[in-house]
């Protein structure tokens, strides 16, 4: 696995590992990339008015919440996300 904190950096990245004939070689391998599987996500931390802060994932198919205390921030969030068209 392999992280890139930007776009341009995973387009480097996999263009690199594509190319690595080292790399093939000792995997006794030819590298593929399959777009459709990579994995994208982005945490969010969050402040409630209520002073608890928490963590929000959103990955291409789910959205994590996390380090919450108060069940009414899960209500929050899936309220808000109800109201994102591209969530739905």
């Amino acid at each position: 696995m392999h992280r890139f904190d930007t776009i341009a950096g995973l387009n480097t990245g996999v263009a690199l590992i594509m190319a690595n004939t080292v790399l093939a070689t000792a995997h006794n391998g030819t590298p593929i990339n399959d777009p459709d599987e990579d994995g994208f996500s982005a945490t969010l931390k969050c402040h409630d008015p209520n002073g608890e802060i928490y963590s929000v994932t959103f990955t291409r198919d789910q959205i994590s919440v996390s380090s919450y205390s108060d069940d009414a921030i899960l209500g929050k969030v899936e309220t808000w996300a109800d109201t994102v068209t591209a969530l739905a």
